[in-house]
C-alpha cells in the first residue's frame, strides 16, 4: 500500500501580502480556487479537465498557490489532491480588514458637486503612428548590406 504524504499550506514558505495579491491577479488561479471551493478536494488530473491549459502550466499555478498558502496538497500514490486552505483565505481577509481599519473614514462627495462629462465630449487619443522614416532607413541599410555582399561575391 502506498504511503499518503500530506503537504499543508503551513509547510510552504510564508508569502507576503502584496505577493498574494499578485498571485490572485491571475484569472486561472482565481478559477482554480473557485473550482476547489465548489468541488472540495480534487486531483490535478480532475482540475485539468476544467481548463484549456497544459499539465506543466497547471503544475506551475498549483505551486504558486501552495507557496502562498492558498491551497493545501495531499499526495496519495501517484496523485496529488488539492483543496482550498481555509487558513490562507482567512489571512487574506485579515489583511484587507486591517487595511480598512487603518484607513481614515472617507467622506462622500455630495452628488451636486460631481460633474458628469457626456461620453461624446470625451476625447479619445489616436494611436501613435509608427515612424515610417525609421522603417525606410532600416530597409535601405539592409538592402545596402545585401548589395555589398553581392559585390564581394562577384569579385571572388
Amino acid at each position: 500500500m502506498a504511503k499518503s504524504k500530506e503537504k499543508t499550506a503551513a509547510d510552504s514558505l510564508p508569502g507576503r501580502n502584496f505577493e498574494v495579491i499578485q498571485v490572485l491577479s491571475d484569472i486561472n488561479r482565481i478559477r482554480i480556487l473557485r473550482l476547489l471551493s465548489e468541488k472540495g478536494e480534487l486531483c490535478a488530473q480532475d482540475i485539468l479537465t476544467h481548463f484549456p491549459i497544459t499539465q506543466p502550466t497547471l503544475s506551475h499555478h498549483m505551486n504558486v498557490l501552495l507557496d502562498n498558502r492558498l491551497v493545501d496538497a495531499r499526495k496519495s500514490g501517484r496523485r496529488v489532491f488539492y483543496s482550498v486552505s481555509r487558513k490562507g483565505l482567512e489571512d487574506i481577509i485579515g489583511f484587507f480588514s486591517s487595511l480598512l481599519e487603518a484607513t481614515p473614514a472617507i467622506t462622500a462627495i455630495p452628488a451636486e458637486k460631481l460633474q458628469v462629462i457626456p461620453a461624446e465630449k470625451i476625447e479619445v487619443l489616436p494611436k501613435p503612428e509608427k515612424n515610417k522614416k525609421k522603417e525606410k532607413d532600416l530597409s535601405k541599410e539592409k538592402s545596402g548590406k545585401k548589395e555589398k555582399k553581392k559585390k564581394k561575391k562577384k569579385k571572388l
